[in-house]
Protein backbone atom coordinates (compact mmCIF):
# COMPACT_ATOMS: atom_id res chain seq x y z
CA UNK A 1 0.00 0.00 0.00
CA UNK A 2 3.03 2.22 0.43
CA UNK A 3 5.35 0.91 -1.39
CA UNK A 4 5.77 4.39 -3.59
CA UNK A 5 5.81 6.44 -0.56
CA UNK A 6 8.92 5.41 1.09
CA UNK A 7 12.91 5.66 -0.17
CA UNK A 8 13.20 2.61 -1.99
CA UNK A 9 15.83 -0.05 -0.88
CA UNK A 10 19.39 0.55 -1.80
CA UNK A 11 21.96 -1.64 -3.37
CA UNK A 12 24.49 -0.96 -0.60
CA UNK A 13 21.88 -0.93 2.69
CA UNK A 14 23.64 -4.05 3.67
CA UNK A 15 26.88 -2.61 4.32
CA UNK A 16 25.37 0.76 5.77
CA UNK A 17 23.61 -1.30 8.08
CA UNK A 18 27.27 -3.32 9.42
CA UNK A 19 28.54 0.18 9.92
CA UNK A 20 25.71 1.26 11.77
CA UNK A 21 25.07 -1.35 14.18
CA UNK A 22 28.32 -2.98 14.13
CA UNK A 23 30.76 -0.46 13.75
CA UNK A 24 28.70 2.57 15.09
CA UNK A 25 29.56 4.76 11.56
CA UNK A 26 27.40 7.02 10.06
CA UNK A 27 27.86 7.46 6.66
CA UNK A 28 26.63 10.09 4.46
CA UNK A 29 28.37 10.74 1.15
CA UNK A 30 28.77 14.31 1.87
CA UNK A 31 30.61 13.68 4.93
CA UNK A 32 31.77 10.40 4.92
CA UNK A 33 32.09 8.06 8.02
CA UNK A 34 31.62 9.69 11.38
CA UNK A 35 32.10 7.52 14.24
CA UNK A 36 29.43 8.02 17.03
CA UNK A 37 30.69 6.33 19.64
CA UNK A 38 28.12 6.36 22.94
CA UNK A 39 25.64 9.22 21.67
CA UNK A 40 24.83 9.05 18.06
CA UNK A 41 22.75 12.48 18.76
CA UNK A 42 26.26 14.60 19.48
CA UNK A 43 28.46 12.55 16.80
CA UNK A 44 29.95 14.32 13.99
CA UNK A 45 30.46 18.11 12.99
CA UNK A 46 27.82 19.56 15.05
CA UNK A 47 28.55 23.00 13.87
CA UNK A 48 27.15 21.94 10.95
CA UNK A 49 23.78 22.60 9.77
CA UNK A 50 23.42 19.95 6.97
CA UNK A 51 24.89 17.17 9.40
CA UNK A 52 22.57 18.46 11.68
CA UNK A 53 19.55 18.33 9.76
CA UNK A 54 21.03 14.83 8.27
CA UNK A 55 21.23 13.32 11.65
CA UNK A 56 17.95 14.98 13.34
CA UNK A 57 15.75 14.26 10.28
CA UNK A 58 16.21 10.04 10.99
CA UNK A 59 17.69 9.77 7.14
CA UNK A 60 20.55 7.47 8.45
CA UNK A 61 17.14 4.79 9.52
CA UNK A 62 16.44 4.41 5.87
CA UNK A 63 18.71 1.40 5.07
CA UNK A 64 17.38 -0.25 8.35
CA UNK A 65 13.49 0.56 7.74
CA UNK A 66 13.80 -1.03 4.32
CA UNK A 67 15.39 -3.98 5.44
CA UNK A 68 12.28 -4.39 7.61
CA UNK A 69 14.57 -4.23 11.13
CA UNK A 70 12.12 -2.60 13.42
CA UNK A 71 13.62 -3.26 16.93
CA UNK A 72 17.07 -1.65 15.94
CA UNK A 73 15.35 1.17 14.46
CA UNK A 74 12.80 1.88 17.33
CA UNK A 75 15.42 1.82 20.11
CA UNK A 76 17.22 4.41 18.33
CA UNK A 77 14.02 6.36 17.78
CA UNK A 78 13.71 6.03 21.52
CA UNK A 79 16.84 7.65 22.40
CA UNK A 80 16.34 10.74 20.50
CA UNK A 81 13.39 11.03 22.03
CA UNK A 82 14.34 10.44 25.63
CA UNK A 83 17.08 12.96 24.82
CA UNK A 84 15.01 15.18 23.02
CA UNK A 85 11.07 15.58 23.91
CA UNK A 86 11.52 18.53 26.42
CA UNK A 87 13.15 20.56 24.26
CA UNK A 88 11.87 23.51 23.37
CA UNK A 89 9.94 23.65 19.68
CA UNK A 90 11.75 27.14 19.33
CA UNK A 91 15.44 25.54 19.28
CA UNK A 92 16.18 25.11 15.41
CA UNK A 93 17.99 21.71 16.14
CA UNK A 94 16.33 19.00 16.71
CA UNK A 95 13.17 20.79 16.00
CA UNK A 96 14.29 22.14 12.21
CA UNK A 97 10.99 23.10 10.68
CA UNK A 98 12.20 20.19 7.35
CA UNK A 99 13.86 18.39 9.86
CA UNK A 100 11.02 17.37 12.20
CA UNK A 101 8.81 16.55 8.97
CA UNK A 102 11.11 13.99 7.67
CA UNK A 103 11.74 12.31 10.71
CA UNK A 104 7.74 11.76 11.15
CA UNK A 105 8.05 10.14 7.64
CA UNK A 106 10.32 7.94 9.32
CA UNK A 107 8.63 7.15 12.74
CA UNK A 108 5.24 6.37 10.30
CA UNK A 109 7.39 3.85 7.98
CA UNK A 110 8.09 1.96 11.43
CA UNK A 111 4.73 2.40 12.66
CA UNK A 112 3.31 -0.03 9.79
CA UNK A 113 5.20 -2.78 11.78
CA UNK A 114 2.46 -2.88 14.39
CA UNK A 115 4.86 -4.47 16.75
CA UNK A 116 5.82 -0.99 17.56
CA UNK A 117 2.95 1.48 16.58
CA UNK A 118 1.37 1.86 19.75
CA UNK A 119 4.64 2.53 21.57
CA UNK A 120 5.21 5.35 18.79
CA UNK A 121 1.43 6.86 19.37
CA UNK A 122 2.90 9.99 21.59
CA UNK A 123 5.84 10.57 19.91
CA UNK A 124 3.92 10.65 16.61
CA UNK A 125 1.11 12.87 17.80
CA UNK A 126 3.87 15.52 19.37
CA UNK A 127 5.39 15.66 15.74
CA UNK A 128 1.83 16.17 13.87
CA UNK A 129 0.42 18.64 16.32
CA UNK A 130 3.75 20.60 15.86
CA UNK A 131 3.71 20.47 12.29
CA UNK A 132 -0.05 21.79 12.48
CA UNK A 133 1.07 25.15 14.33
CA UNK A 134 1.25 28.22 11.81
CA UNK A 135 4.13 29.33 13.58
CA UNK A 136 5.58 26.23 12.74
CA UNK A 137 4.44 26.03 9.07
CA UNK A 138 7.15 26.68 6.59
CA UNK A 139 4.81 27.94 4.01
CA UNK A 140 5.46 28.37 0.42
CA UNK A 141 8.36 26.21 0.30
CA UNK A 142 10.07 23.22 -0.04
CA UNK A 143 9.94 22.22 3.76
CA UNK A 144 6.54 23.74 3.66
CA UNK A 145 5.46 21.05 0.60
CA UNK A 146 7.25 17.89 2.72
CA UNK A 147 5.80 18.92 5.66
CA UNK A 148 2.05 19.31 4.36
CA UNK A 149 2.90 15.61 2.66
CA UNK A 150 4.03 14.43 6.34
CA UNK A 151 0.59 15.10 7.91
CA UNK A 152 -1.46 13.59 4.81
CA UNK A 153 0.96 10.49 5.65
CA UNK A 154 0.58 10.62 9.73
CA UNK A 155 -3.05 10.85 9.35
CA UNK A 156 -3.30 7.13 6.89
CA UNK A 157 -1.13 5.51 9.11
CA UNK A 158 -2.23 6.36 12.78
CA UNK A 159 -5.87 6.50 10.91
CA UNK A 160 -7.77 6.06 13.86
CA UNK A 161 -6.77 8.53 16.01
CA UNK A 162 -8.89 11.21 16.69
CA UNK A 163 -7.10 14.26 14.99
CA UNK A 164 -6.09 12.30 12.31
CA UNK A 165 -9.06 13.76 10.17
CA UNK A 166 -7.64 17.54 10.90
CA UNK A 167 -4.24 16.26 10.18
CA UNK A 168 -5.24 15.34 6.37
CA UNK A 169 -7.30 18.21 5.74
CA UNK A 170 -5.35 20.46 6.37
CA UNK A 171 -2.01 18.81 4.77
CA UNK A 172 -3.82 18.40 1.70
CA UNK A 173 -5.29 22.07 1.75
CA UNK A 174 -1.33 23.25 2.08
CA UNK A 175 -0.01 21.12 -0.23
CA UNK A 176 -2.91 22.59 -2.93
CA UNK A 177 -1.04 25.72 -2.05
CA UNK A 178 2.05 24.44 -1.82
CA UNK A 179 2.27 23.83 -5.67
CA UNK A 180 0.18 26.89 -6.40
CA UNK A 181 3.28 28.84 -5.21
CA UNK A 182 6.12 26.32 -5.79
CA UNK A 183 5.87 25.78 -9.83
CA UNK A 184 5.43 29.01 -12.19
CA UNK A 185 2.55 28.44 -15.02
CA UNK A 186 5.54 27.26 -16.97
CA UNK A 187 6.01 24.06 -14.85
CA UNK A 188 9.26 25.61 -13.32
CA UNK A 189 10.15 25.43 -9.70
CA UNK A 190 10.40 29.13 -8.15
CA UNK A 191 13.35 28.12 -5.14
CA UNK A 192 16.42 29.67 -7.85
CA UNK A 193 17.69 26.20 -8.60
CA UNK A 194 17.52 23.18 -11.06
CA UNK A 195 18.59 20.80 -8.40
CA UNK A 196 15.72 21.69 -6.50
CA UNK A 197 13.10 22.01 -9.52
CA UNK A 198 14.31 18.16 -9.98
CA UNK A 199 14.01 17.49 -6.26
CA UNK A 200 10.75 18.64 -6.03
CA UNK A 201 9.28 16.48 -9.18
CA UNK A 202 10.36 13.58 -6.90
CA UNK A 203 8.40 15.14 -3.70
CA UNK A 204 5.60 15.67 -6.32
CA UNK A 205 5.46 12.18 -7.27
CA UNK A 206 5.30 11.20 -3.77
CA UNK A 207 2.25 13.53 -2.99
CA UNK A 208 0.08 11.90 -6.31
CA UNK A 209 1.05 8.82 -4.94
CA UNK A 210 -0.20 9.73 -1.26
CA UNK A 211 -3.51 11.08 -2.77
CA UNK A 212 -3.93 7.75 -4.20
CA UNK A 213 -3.91 5.87 -1.16
CA UNK A 214 -5.69 8.50 1.13
CA UNK A 215 -8.70 8.15 -1.81
CA UNK A 216 -10.24 11.24 0.25
CA UNK A 217 -8.75 14.03 -2.07
CA UNK A 218 -8.70 14.72 -6.18
CA UNK A 219 -5.76 16.79 -7.83
CA UNK A 220 -4.63 16.73 -11.36
CA UNK A 221 -0.77 16.61 -11.20
CA UNK A 222 -0.07 15.70 -14.85
CA UNK A 223 -0.41 19.28 -16.08
CA UNK A 224 2.40 20.13 -14.12
CA UNK A 225 4.28 17.50 -14.50
CA UNK A 226 4.56 17.82 -17.73
CA UNK A 227 5.88 21.34 -17.99
CA UNK A 228 8.34 19.93 -14.92
CA UNK A 229 9.26 17.29 -17.31
CA UNK A 230 9.90 19.90 -19.97
CA UNK A 231 11.94 22.46 -18.07
CA UNK A 232 14.04 19.67 -16.83
CA UNK A 233 14.90 18.61 -20.45
CA UNK A 234 15.70 22.01 -21.26
CA UNK A 235 17.99 22.09 -18.01
CA UNK A 236 19.86 18.99 -18.11
CA UNK A 237 23.77 19.52 -19.84
CA UNK A 238 25.08 18.15 -22.50
CA UNK A 239 27.01 16.03 -20.56
CA UNK A 240 23.92 14.91 -19.10
CA UNK A 241 24.31 16.49 -15.54
CA UNK A 242 21.30 19.36 -14.85
CA UNK A 243 23.02 22.79 -14.86
CA UNK A 244 24.89 23.62 -11.74
CA UNK A 245 22.70 27.11 -10.86
CA UNK A 246 22.55 28.30 -7.53
CA UNK A 247 22.23 26.11 -4.78
CA UNK A 248 22.91 23.19 -7.00
CA UNK A 249 25.05 20.05 -6.71
CA UNK A 250 25.87 17.19 -9.17
CA UNK A 251 22.26 15.53 -10.47
CA UNK A 252 21.51 13.46 -13.14
CA UNK A 253 17.89 13.42 -14.07
CA UNK A 254 15.60 10.05 -13.91
CA UNK A 255 12.09 9.67 -14.63
CA UNK A 256 9.65 7.63 -12.21
CA UNK A 257 7.76 4.83 -13.81
CA UNK A 258 5.13 6.92 -13.18
CA UNK A 259 5.90 9.74 -15.45
CA UNK A 260 6.59 7.35 -18.32
CA UNK A 261 3.27 8.19 -20.53
CA UNK A 262 3.54 12.16 -20.31
CA UNK A 263 4.45 13.66 -23.16
CA UNK A 264 7.49 15.59 -21.89
CA UNK A 265 8.90 12.42 -20.24
CA UNK A 266 10.84 11.39 -24.06
CA UNK A 267 12.41 14.30 -23.82
CA UNK A 268 13.85 13.48 -20.22
CA UNK A 269 14.74 10.09 -21.50
CA UNK A 270 16.73 11.64 -24.80
CA UNK A 271 18.37 14.33 -22.57
CA UNK A 272 19.31 11.07 -19.76
CA UNK A 273 20.25 8.56 -21.99
CA UNK A 274 22.58 10.91 -24.66
CA UNK A 275 19.79 9.66 -26.58
CA UNK A 276 19.88 6.27 -26.77
CA UNK A 277 16.08 6.04 -25.53
CA UNK A 278 13.14 8.83 -25.57
CA UNK A 279 12.49 11.59 -28.38
CA UNK A 280 14.73 14.29 -29.41
CA UNK A 281 13.44 17.62 -28.50
CA UNK A 282 12.57 19.52 -32.05
CA UNK A 283 13.47 23.37 -30.94
CA UNK A 284 17.24 24.60 -30.07
CA UNK A 285 15.97 28.22 -28.01
CA UNK A 286 13.18 28.57 -25.63
CA UNK A 287 12.92 31.12 -22.90
CA UNK A 288 10.66 30.63 -19.68
CA UNK A 289 9.75 34.31 -19.33
CA UNK A 290 7.64 33.45 -16.65
CA UNK A 291 10.39 31.68 -14.65
CA UNK A 292 13.86 33.59 -15.50
CA UNK A 293 15.29 31.27 -17.26
CA UNK A 294 16.29 31.49 -21.54
CA UNK A 295 18.23 28.75 -22.66
CA UNK A 296 19.87 27.92 -26.39
CA UNK A 297 21.28 24.31 -27.21
CA UNK A 298 22.54 24.43 -30.29
CA UNK A 299 22.14 20.42 -30.92
CA UNK A 300 20.53 17.75 -29.28
CA UNK A 301 22.20 14.83 -31.06
CA UNK A 302 25.49 12.94 -29.25
CA UNK A 303 27.57 12.65 -32.12
CA UNK A 304 27.92 16.43 -32.52
CA UNK A 305 29.06 19.41 -30.55
CA UNK A 306 25.95 20.83 -28.18
CA UNK A 307 26.93 24.30 -27.20
CA UNK A 308 24.28 25.43 -24.19
CA UNK A 309 23.81 28.28 -23.33
CA UNK A 310 21.62 29.21 -20.01
CA UNK A 311 20.71 33.16 -19.02
CA UNK A 312 18.93 33.19 -15.38
CA UNK A 313 17.19 36.34 -14.27
CA UNK A 314 14.36 35.82 -11.79
CA UNK A 315 13.28 36.34 -8.23
CA UNK A 316 9.94 34.44 -7.39
CA UNK A 317 11.36 33.31 -3.84
CA UNK A 318 13.38 34.22 -0.94
CA UNK A 319 14.52 30.35 -0.47
CA UNK A 320 18.03 29.74 -2.06
CA UNK A 321 18.29 33.06 -3.77
CA UNK A 322 22.03 33.96 -4.40
CA UNK A 323 22.87 37.14 -5.90
CA UNK A 324 22.89 35.71 -9.79
CA UNK A 325 20.11 37.68 -12.24
CA UNK A 326 22.08 37.73 -15.54
CA UNK A 327 23.95 34.62 -14.74
CA UNK A 328 25.30 33.11 -17.79
CA UNK A 329 26.30 29.66 -18.14
CA UNK A 330 28.41 27.84 -21.06
CA UNK A 331 29.21 24.59 -21.89
CA UNK A 332 30.10 23.44 -25.41
CA UNK A 333 32.41 21.14 -27.10
CA UNK A 334 32.32 18.67 -24.05
CA UNK A 335 33.89 21.33 -21.31
CA UNK A 336 32.75 23.53 -19.24
CA UNK A 337 33.60 27.43 -20.16
CA UNK A 338 31.47 29.98 -17.94
CA UNK A 339 30.67 28.17 -14.89
CA UNK A 340 28.71 28.69 -11.31
CA UNK A 341 29.53 29.02 -7.58
CA UNK A 342 27.42 26.15 -6.07
CA UNK A 343 25.96 25.33 -3.30
CA UNK A 344 28.74 23.98 -0.79
CA UNK A 345 26.62 24.05 2.27
CA UNK A 346 23.62 25.64 3.62
CA UNK A 347 25.83 27.40 6.66
CA UNK A 348 25.28 31.42 6.06
CA UNK A 349 27.94 32.11 8.73
CA UNK A 350 30.91 30.51 6.72
CA UNK A 351 32.80 32.58 4.74
CA UNK A 352 32.56 30.48 1.68
CA UNK A 353 29.18 30.05 1.75
CA UNK A 354 28.85 33.58 2.12
CA UNK A 355 30.71 34.20 -1.40
CA UNK A 356 29.00 31.42 -2.74
CA UNK A 357 25.53 33.69 -2.71
CA UNK A 358 27.08 36.87 -3.49
CA UNK A 359 27.10 38.87 -6.30
CA UNK A 360 31.20 37.64 -7.14
CA UNK A 361 30.61 34.40 -7.63
CA UNK A 362 28.41 34.84 -10.88
CA UNK A 363 29.47 35.68 -13.60
CA UNK A 364 27.87 39.26 -13.86
CA UNK A 365 28.40 42.80 -13.71
CA UNK A 366 29.65 44.13 -9.88
CA UNK A 367 29.27 47.51 -8.68
CA UNK A 368 31.34 48.44 -5.87
CA UNK A 369 29.33 50.24 -3.36
CA UNK A 370 26.25 48.93 -4.05
CA UNK A 371 24.48 46.62 -2.54
CA UNK A 372 22.10 43.82 -2.91
CA UNK A 373 18.35 43.24 -3.00
CA UNK A 374 17.69 39.66 -1.46
CA UNK A 375 13.76 40.71 0.32
CA UNK A 376 11.69 42.16 -2.72
CA UNK A 377 11.00 38.85 -4.72
CA UNK A 378 8.26 39.64 -7.08
CA UNK A 379 7.30 38.61 -11.02
CA UNK A 380 8.97 42.26 -11.77
CA UNK A 381 11.84 42.12 -9.69
CA UNK A 382 14.03 40.65 -12.64
CA UNK A 383 12.72 38.77 -15.78
CA UNK A 384 14.07 37.58 -19.04
CA UNK A 385 12.28 38.27 -22.31
CA UNK A 386 12.68 37.22 -25.89
CA UNK A 387 13.78 39.72 -28.13
CA UNK A 388 14.44 40.10 -32.07
CA UNK A 389 17.76 41.01 -33.06
CA UNK A 390 18.50 40.95 -36.69
CA UNK A 391 21.27 39.06 -38.39
CA UNK A 392 21.11 36.48 -35.02
CA UNK A 393 19.45 32.90 -34.49
CA UNK A 394 17.88 34.05 -31.47
CA UNK A 395 18.45 36.50 -28.92
CA UNK A 396 17.07 37.47 -25.25
CA UNK A 397 17.25 39.85 -22.62
CA UNK A 398 17.06 40.05 -18.65
CA UNK A 399 16.45 43.14 -16.49
CA UNK A 400 17.06 42.71 -12.73
CA UNK A 401 16.62 45.21 -9.68
CA UNK A 402 19.10 43.03 -7.69
CA UNK A 403 21.19 46.16 -7.36
CA UNK A 404 19.52 48.74 -5.44
CA UNK A 405 20.61 51.90 -6.47
CA UNK A 406 19.43 50.97 -10.56
CA UNK A 407 18.32 48.45 -13.22
CA UNK A 408 20.66 46.58 -15.11
CA UNK A 409 19.72 45.14 -18.19
CA UNK A 410 21.71 42.32 -20.31
CA UNK A 411 20.76 41.55 -23.81
CA UNK A 412 22.43 38.06 -25.33
CA UNK A 413 22.66 37.37 -28.80
CA UNK A 414 23.52 34.25 -30.72
CA UNK A 415 24.83 34.11 -33.59
CA UNK A 416 25.37 30.43 -33.75
CA UNK A 417 26.79 27.79 -31.71
CA UNK A 418 30.49 29.65 -31.91
CA UNK A 419 29.11 33.43 -31.85
CA UNK A 420 27.25 34.74 -28.87
CA UNK A 421 27.08 38.72 -28.09
CA UNK A 422 26.61 40.13 -25.21
CA UNK A 423 25.16 43.76 -24.31
CA UNK A 424 24.63 45.38 -20.97
CA UNK A 425 22.64 49.10 -20.17
CA UNK A 426 23.41 50.63 -16.54
CA UNK A 427 20.36 52.46 -15.85
CA UNK A 428 20.83 55.22 -12.75
CA UNK A 429 24.33 54.25 -12.06
CA UNK A 430 26.46 57.17 -14.19
CA UNK A 431 28.67 57.76 -12.06
CA UNK A 432 29.89 54.20 -10.45
CA UNK A 433 33.01 51.94 -11.43
CA UNK A 434 31.54 48.54 -13.14
CA UNK A 435 33.66 45.60 -13.16
CA UNK A 436 32.18 42.33 -15.17
CA UNK A 437 33.28 38.69 -13.82
CA UNK A 438 33.85 35.77 -15.91
CA UNK A 439 34.35 32.76 -14.43
CA UNK A 440 36.22 29.57 -15.83
CA UNK A 441 36.91 25.98 -14.64
CA UNK A 442 41.10 25.46 -13.10
CA UNK A 443 41.61 23.53 -15.78
CA UNK A 444 41.40 26.45 -18.61
CA UNK A 445 44.42 28.21 -19.91
CA UNK A 446 43.52 31.91 -19.68
CA UNK A 447 45.71 34.59 -21.81
CA UNK A 448 45.91 38.08 -22.64
CA UNK A 449 46.72 39.80 -25.69
CA UNK A 450 45.65 43.26 -27.65
CA UNK A 451 43.01 43.82 -25.40
CA UNK A 452 41.09 40.37 -26.26
CA UNK A 453 40.61 37.71 -23.07
CA UNK A 454 41.54 34.18 -24.72
CA UNK A 455 40.77 31.21 -22.94
CA UNK A 456 41.88 27.98 -24.32
CA UNK A 457 40.28 24.44 -23.75
CA UNK A 458 40.73 20.80 -24.88
CA UNK A 459 39.77 21.27 -28.38
CA UNK A 460 39.08 24.81 -28.94
CA UNK A 461 39.66 28.34 -27.65
CA UNK A 462 37.09 31.36 -26.52
CA UNK A 463 38.26 35.13 -27.67
CA UNK A 464 36.45 37.62 -25.85
CA UNK A 465 36.99 41.21 -26.59
CA UNK A 466 34.85 44.10 -25.41
CA UNK A 467 33.76 47.48 -26.79
CA UNK A 468 35.81 49.65 -23.63
CA UNK A 469 39.00 49.36 -25.20
CA UNK A 470 40.67 51.26 -22.24
CA UNK A 471 39.69 48.56 -19.87
CA UNK A 472 42.10 46.67 -17.78
CA UNK A 473 42.08 42.86 -17.59
CA UNK A 474 42.74 40.56 -15.14
CA UNK A 475 42.77 36.96 -13.93
CA UNK A 476 42.23 35.99 -9.75
CA UNK A 477 42.19 32.44 -8.77
CA UNK A 478 40.69 30.68 -5.84
CA UNK A 479 41.25 32.78 -2.47
CA UNK A 480 41.92 36.27 -3.97
CA UNK A 481 41.33 38.50 -1.53
CA UNK A 482 39.56 40.72 -3.58
CA UNK A 483 38.00 38.48 -6.80
CA UNK A 484 37.70 34.92 -5.15
CA UNK A 485 36.67 32.41 -7.62
CA UNK A 486 35.97 28.78 -6.35
CA UNK A 487 32.82 26.28 -7.50
CA UNK A 488 31.18 23.46 -5.37
CA UNK A 489 29.64 20.66 -7.27
CA UNK A 490 29.58 17.77 -4.14
CA UNK A 491 28.27 19.39 -0.81
CA UNK A 492 30.71 20.31 1.72
CA UNK A 493 33.80 19.99 -1.14
CA UNK A 494 35.27 23.68 -2.54
CA UNK A 495 37.90 23.64 -5.18
CA UNK A 496 39.38 26.43 -6.46
CA UNK A 497 38.55 28.17 -10.01
CA UNK A 498 39.55 31.47 -11.83
CA UNK A 499 37.55 34.76 -12.85
CA UNK A 500 38.50 37.26 -14.96
CA UNK A 501 38.04 40.84 -14.28
CA UNK A 502 37.38 43.21 -16.94
CA UNK A 503 37.36 47.18 -15.07
CA UNK A 504 37.16 49.44 -13.80
CA UNK A 505 34.69 51.08 -16.63
CA UNK A 506 32.28 53.86 -16.57
CA UNK A 507 30.13 52.99 -19.51
CA UNK A 508 26.58 52.60 -19.22
CA UNK A 509 26.66 50.74 -22.50
CA UNK A 510 29.27 48.02 -23.04
CA UNK A 511 29.58 44.91 -25.20
CA UNK A 512 31.44 41.63 -24.86
CA UNK A 513 31.96 39.38 -28.10
CA UNK A 514 32.32 35.75 -27.32
CA UNK A 515 33.79 33.59 -30.04
CA UNK A 516 34.71 29.90 -30.31
CA UNK A 517 37.97 28.99 -32.74
CA UNK A 518 39.93 26.43 -33.20
CA UNK A 519 42.96 26.03 -30.79
CA UNK A 520 45.42 24.74 -34.25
Amino acid sequence: MFDNIFPVKLKNNDELIDKLLNKKILFNKNFGDIHYGENIWECGPQENRTWKWFLNSFLFLDPLLAEGMGEESYQIVLSWWERFKFSSLSDDFPWHDHATALRLDRLCRLALNLQFKESLVEIAVFHARALMREDFYSKHTNHGFDQSLSLMLVALVFSDHEEAEGWCETGFNRLVGEIGFAFTEEGVHVENSPAYHFGMIGNMVRARNLLKISNSFKYDFDAFFDKALYFLAWITRPDRFIAYIGDSASYRPSLAKELLDLPSASAVQWVATAGKAGEEPRNNFVVFEKSGYAIYRSSWRPEVNQTHIIMKSGFLSKYHRQDDDLNILIHAYGEDWLIDSGLYNHNQRDPIRIYMRSVKAHNVPYIPGVSMDRVNCSKDFSFVKEVNEPGFLCAFEGSTNMYKEGVVRRRVMIRDENEIKIKDIFLGFDDKEKFWLFHFPKDKIIKFEEGKIFVVGKNKRLVIKTSDVDVRMKKRVGSDDKFPSFESKTANVVTDSQVVVVGPSKNNDVIFDLVFENTN
